[in-house]
């Protein structure tokens, strides 16, 4: 009885503050425009630069956009609540470190579900490719699984960085490499193990050849998988090392 009261007191609490960090998110209308409006700002410039066969080719590259700048979001999300002291009063109340590091990566990952529908309907409107016999769950849980991805390795920076700005402009040198040198901004990419390598490639399959084989995608997508539980184990244990010390 005891434990299912203290499972019940658990839930309550990731619930609350999964609401509020997601409150404070949508608030933040500026961060809310960068984090829709800098993808479809590529998928336009692609279109009207180079034309629409290589926008075509390149859309599914330009909705993967999205779940990399999720990177900065939640690090300058855990930045601020240290610079604001909020993280220092969170852990002298009965919630968890574990519970408020849950409740910035669910209150991320719902944001991340907007952003990856939107992505998708703007891609559509301006044009790109989609197979006939298109995988739509697919289609949405590529992006998806890159975005839990993401939130891993700005768990990481969190871990380290004290300021919101300083998480913003820090982030950038995770975000960039993994734009760049994961086929993002052009083909083909230059390190094929990247997560963003894997995750375009798989998305491409999917979106314009209507291809949803395991042969096809699946070890792609096992391997983003493998590449988020990794560096999500690694930023709870920095985060809570780093948090125990606050």
């Amino acid at each position: 009885m005891e434990n299912k009261i203290n499972r019940s007191l658990t839930l309550k609490r990731l619930w609350y503050l999964s609401i509020k960090n997601l409150k404070t998110m949508l608030r933040d209308r500026a961060q809310l425009v960068w984090l829709i409006g800098y993808p479809i700002l590529f998928m336009v410039l692609y279109k009207v630069a180079l034309g629409v066969g290589v926008y075509e080719f390149m859309a599914p590259a330009l909705i993967i956009i999205g779940p990399t700048v999720v990177i900065s979001q939640l690090a300058a999300h855990f930045a601020e609540e240290k610079e604001l002291g909020t993280l220092q009063r969170l852990i002298t109340t009965p919630a968890s470190r574990s519970i408020i590091l849950l409740s910035g990566l669910f209150s991320q990952l719902i944001v991340a579900v907007i952003q990856i529908i939107i992505l998708i309907l703007a891609s559509l409107l301006l044009g790109a490719k989609f197979d006939p016999n298109v995988n739509i769950i697919l289609l949405f849980f590529i992006p998806f699984l890159l975005s839990f991805t993401s939130l891993g390795f700005g768990l990481l920076l969190a871990s380290f960085v004290k300021t919101a700005g300083s998480a913003g402009g820090l982030a950038w040198f995770i975000i960039l490499p993994l734009q760049f040198l994961g086929g993002i901004f052009a083909h083909p990419p230059i390190v094929e193990f990247l997560p963003t390598t894997l995750a375009v490639e798989a998305l491409r399959s999917v979106m314009i050849m209507g291809n949803a084989t395991f042969d096809a995608i699946g070890l792609n997508l096992i391997f983003v998988g493998v590449w988020g539980v990794v560096v999500i184990i690694i930023g709870i244990l920095l985060f809570q090392r780093k948090t125990a010390i606050l």
